[in-house]
């Protein structure tokens, strides 16, 4: 992936790295992801990942299954979590336990299966509209413009379905060690996803702290309260509430007019922007092969 994005309002050959950029784009992204899967399992979103992890591991397989362990080590999970939210999608009919093949997951009625592969993949589509108009469209990782889409879309859908529910999951995975769980990245995610509303999607302001270096000041900021990190990740108040009181503790955030702002050392933390550029190199890989399955970009992404 290219890591600069190009400025037209800029000088004459001017560049910005678009580290932040792109995060902010994918981020948001992820988010959506997340409150959907969520959405399914109870408020449970480690439940919902389990669910994933196995989905992924059985393909088209769907005798496939994987070891509780595994799974542990997949998602970065204590063992005890992971044999937890096993058991409870057993309970609700979700998984299976195979003596000789581990935990097997029982997968949907074939249309609801084709229902999600039309959301995920529509979503997609129009994640890569709305960074074209940033700036930040496919050919930034493709090097040009994508080729002419397959003519048989249903088949590109279903491939490049199964590879972005594996961006989905390895980004996750990539948020654990500068912020110790996957709970915490994702927390830790909506936080500086709602402080940053104002720039996500303004063109002029996105591209101006796009870089690694341009972290956007408090002032353009919007603090963000405990309720409305919830409801952006679908996840329990109470939840959100105790972790945010962790990161205040460990100053990673800070309060402000009754809500919470990302720190900018945090921001700018360097095991954390290590972790941002793990994430958008895997989406740029991710763009690379969705563009081999002939998924159709809409004129804006093209």
């Amino acid at each position: 992936m290219s890591d600069s994005v190009s400025d037209e309002a800029a000088e004459p050959g001017a560049r910005l790295t678009g580290l932040r950029l792109v995060f902010r784009s994918v981020s948001e992204f992820l988010l959506d992801e997340g409150r959907v899967l969520a959405a399914r399992h109870d408020s449970d979103l480690i439940r919902a990942l389990v669910w994933l992890a196995l989905m992924q591991v059985a393909g088209d397989d769907s005798e496939r299954g994987a070891s509780v362990r595994g799974l542990a080590r997949s998602l970065s999970l204590p063992f005890e979590t992971a044999r937890r939210k096993v058991h409870e999608l057993e309970a609700a009919g979700l998984c299976r336990l195979s003596d000789d093949r581990g935990v097997v997951a029982i997968p949907p009625p074939a249309h609801q299966a084709r229902a999600e592969i039309d959301r995920l993949c529509e979503a997609f589509q129009a994640l890569m509209g709305r960074m074209t108009r940033l700036g930040a469209g496919p050919a930034l990782f493709l090097g040009g413009p994508p080729p002419s889409p397959a003519p048989d879309q249903d088949r590109a859908r279903q491939i490049a379905h199964r590879q972005i529910q594996g961006f989905v999951l390895r980004a996750l995975e990539a948020g654990v060690k500068p912020h110790g769980s996957i709970l915490n990245a994702v927390i830790y995610s909506a936080l500086i996803s709602l402080n940053a509303e104002r720039i996500t999607n303004d063109v002029h302001l996105a591209r101006r702290y796009a870089s690694a270096a341009t972290a956007p000041p408090d002032e353009l900021r919007v603090p963000a309260r405990p309720s409305d990190i919830a409801a952006r990740i679908g996840l329990p108040y109470e939840l959100v509430r105790r972790r945010l009181l962790l990161f205040r503790t460990r100053g990673w955030s800070h309060v402000v007019d009754g809500g919470y702002l990302g720190s900018l050392a945090r921001l700018e933390d360097a095991e954390v922007l290590a972790s941002l550029l793990t994430i958008s190199q895997r989406f740029g890989q991710l763009v690379q092969t969705v563009v081999q399955t002939g998924l159709a970009f809409d004129d804006a992404a093209a």
